[in-house]
């Protein structure tokens, strides 16, 4: 089964061929819908706070004609009476076609995708792996970079907790001409097993990093990350994009974040040509599609 449960599983020609298949995406959403999922049904299953993802992950599903049933929070499912989650995946595996699952927990979506006996995608487990978040970030990027020609990608904020980052830098490794740097307090440096030689890592924004970046990808520093609340008091502010200093990046460059942003960029900055953020949001649904019909082999 087409699983999506990492960013590692997938190499060059496959995320090539995902690109594409969004690209006929768009198109049916220009049209409307379709009725390439017909009769089809997407159990929707998430038990950690979302707005993008999950209504991305079922606006897809209904424009290409499928229908949803969905739990979106764990108080009111049988986890909370002490149900396994292998059992969950075997009940709703039997009621659905395939399953989008987002959990607090690492590993959530491989146990899922162990007993579901349906196509599973990992709409984000914990501290860990978020990769259809990576792949339309990637697909974001490729509609303003030549992903071959290469790059300067810059992570910048929770690079320790972020799971956007995590899947992202792994998605671009397979795009040898990306140079990749991580600004971040050092208490939310990026973990040493997602870097390689030739990274750069800094602890805090400077010029040269704002005016030779292509792609800046933002990240919120996420409070319920933390076991200590007095770390995140301190880190919280350490990075804040403005006008001023956005306005230092290249013309052609684009700023991104995986929303929902806090403080770290001032509405303000919104309107200046580098944002791309909400552009990024949008792009969540023609990726989902294309996921969706590469596991249920929708043609």
């Amino acid at each position: 089964m087409k699983h999506v449960l990492a960013a590692s599983q997938f190499d060059k020609k496959e995320l090539l061929a995902i690109m594409a298949k969004a690209v006929e995406m768009e198109k049916i959403i220009k049209n409307g819908s379709s009725d390439l999922a017909k009769g089809k049904i997407m159990a929707a299953l998430f038990y950690e706070p979302s707005t993008r993802t999950r209504l991305s992950f079922e606006t897809a599903m209904l424009r290409l004609g499928g229908s949803i049933i969905s739990e979106t929070d764990v108080t009111f499912s049988s986890i909370t009476k002490g149900e396994v989650l292998s059992d969950t995946a075997q009940i709703v595996g039997g009621y659905s076609d395939i399953i989008a699952i987002r959990s607090k927990n690492v590993g959530d979506a491989q146990t899922m995708a162990d007993y579901a006996g349906v196509p599973v995608l990992n709409g984000g487990d914990g501290s860990a792996e978020h990769p259809t978040q990576a792949l339309l970030d990637l697909y974001t990027i490729s509609k303003h970079f030549n992903l071959e020609a290469g790059m300067n990608a810059v992570m910048v904020g929770d690079l320790k907790y972020g799971r956007t980052v995590h899947s992202l830098t792994q998605i671009l490794r397979n795009f040898k001409n990306v140079n990749i740097s991580f600004v971040a307090p050092a208490e939310m440096q990026v973990p040493d097993k997602y870097l390689e030689t030739g990274d750069r890592k800094f602890n805090c924004l400077n010029d040269e990093i704002l005016e030779t970046a292509d792609v800046i990808y933002d990240t919120r520093i996420q409070k319920e990350r933390f076991e200590d609340a007095s770390d995140y008091e301190k880190c919280k502010d350490s990075f804040i994009f403005t006008p001023e200093n956005v306005g230092k990046m290249k013309d052609n460059a684009i700023l991104m974040h995986p929303l929902p942003r806090v403080t770290e960029i001032t509405q303000e900055v919104d309107k200046l040509p580098q944002a791309k953020y909400f552009e990024q949001a949008q792009n969540g649904v023609p990726i989902r599609m294309a996921l969706i019909a590469r596991a249920l082999n929708l043609k």
